[in-house]
């Protein structure tokens, strides 16, 4: 295959960032995750000159992939359409990866040991799991939350899946038969091609394309960077049908090894003087003792890439999202969406503060004004769903009906307004 030129990656080699951290995690934790602000060099080069491949087969090489051991650096850069984020204590914090570029220490050998660092100038922010234990670190606060992720438990804290049993043929019998599958599944809503070649982190790889074929979603296209020998992903964008030139999300490897870390790397101490709190049952992947599994009672509307989430029984209500219930948290309170989300000012949070539902701080900085701004931000709509708030950026439309519902997805205003008005008032 002719290698086709593609657009450089806005993922740079870092520069001055502070070395010798200790941390790091695997891709998928932080992909996610779920983009466009510049570094320095670039991340990608010249394009490599590799067989040709199509992209059935590159897929089946990115889903087969054996690769589980891995270290390197990351840069994570977000542009969701939303206002710039204050000034959060000028440390590492979670919620700055709600926009710009930040730089990643990441690691893993196997789905029981990874480990992941949020880096700043002056501080880190940590997430390891070791077996079964799991810490999170805030350098900023020398705050740690540490958990059990309880046996018998896979990763994520969920329990395995029996291998399922049925006639011959049922069961894919080997991961090219199973891809086979996904391919199938997915034919009729998405298309797959192979755009070109690039090299990531000095890695040859392959850049399969994923489109959405069904009108209606924000998504444009999604691009990942697969590593030509061993499938690994490398790389991994989102781009929106508002800015189809930038991404909206963009992962990916500045620098990266495939030889399995030392377990020294997965191991952690609390430091002298740090403030040890336990983590809480659905954060260490148990939800069913911290009495929030299907709390919000989520329901998927709607297939594919045009799927809208609908929650129920939550409050969002001065940009801060809370679920209705009675008899969880302090003092009355009720559990924040966003785990240790700051309270607004005169409820325990501000600069550094802590409330009960953060009790290390881990989410320094006060935010309320940033939230109350979100809040503000939205749109007054009404229709047989009732009334409520509608809320859109590049990637993501959501809808707060005045009756504790949510509806969001990546998908037109108009699309989740008419699913909204399907479900009627609650």
């Amino acid at each position: 295959m002719t290698p086709v030129s593609s657009t450089r990656s806005p993922f740079h080699r870092g520069s001055g960032r502070r070395q010798g951290v200790r941390a790091l995690l695997p891709l998928g934790i932080v992909a996610a995750v779920a983009a466009g602000t510049a570094l320095a060099p670039s991340l990608a080069s010249a394009s490599p000159a590799l067989p040709g491949i199509s992209a059935q087969a590159l897929l089946t090489k990115l889903a087969t992939t054996k690769v589980q051991a891995y270290s390197g650096t990351m840069h994570v850069t977000t542009n969701l359409g939303l206002p710039a984020l204050p000034d959060l204590s000028g440390g590492a914090n979670p919620l700055s990866l709600l926009s710009g570029t930040h730089v990643l220490q990441v690691a893993a050998n196997g789905p029981d040991k990874q480990r992941v660092a949020l880096l700043d100038t002056t501080s880190e922010y940590d997430l390891i799991r070791n077996g079964q234990q799991v810490w999170i670190y805030d350098s900023e606060q020398n705050a740690v939350e540490q958990g059990t992720i309880p046996a018998g438990k896979g990763r994520g804290g969920t329990s395995q899946p029996p291998v399922p049993s049925g006639p011959a043929g049922a069961v894919p019998l080997t991961p090219a038969q199973a891809v086979a599958k996904l391919i199938a599944a997915i034919t009729p809503t998405t298309g797959l091609a192979v755009s070109g070649t690039e090299s990531v982190a000095g890695q040859s790889a392959y850049i399969l394309v994923v489109t959405p074929k069904q009108a209606g979603s924000l998504i444009d296209r999604v691009e990942i960077a697969v590593d030509a020998q061993n499938g690994a992903p490398l790389s991994f964008a989102v781009y929106s049908t508002k800015a189809p030139s930038t991404p909206v999300f963009q992962l990916g490897f500045t620098s990266v090894s495939f030889a399995a870390p030392a377990d020294s790397r997965f191991e952690f101490t609390a430091p002298a003087g740090a403030k040890v709190s336990p983590l809480t049952a659905a954060e260490s992947g148990d939800a069913t003792k911290s009495g929030s599994k299907d709390s919000a009672d989520p329901q998927t509307l709607g297939q594919g890439w045009l799927s809208v989430l609908e929650l129920h029984g939550v409050d969002v209500s001065g940009g801060i999202g809370q679920l209705q219930q009675s008899g969880q948290g302090q003092s009355g309170s009720t559990p924040h969406l966003f785990a240790h989300g700051s309270k607004p000012s005169g409820q325990g949070a501000g600069q550094g503060g802590q409330d009960s539902q953060n009790p290390t701080g881990l989410f320094n900085g006060n935010i309320d004004s940033y939230l109350q701004a979100l809040g503000n931000a939205g749109t007054k709509v009404t229709g047989k769903f009732g009334s409520g708030t509608l809320y859109t950026t590049n990637f993501l439309t959501v809808l707060a009906t005045d009756d504790g519902r949510v509806f969001l997805g990546a998908v037109t205003p108009a699309l989740l307004e008419a699913d909204a008005n399907a479900q009627g008032m609650r």
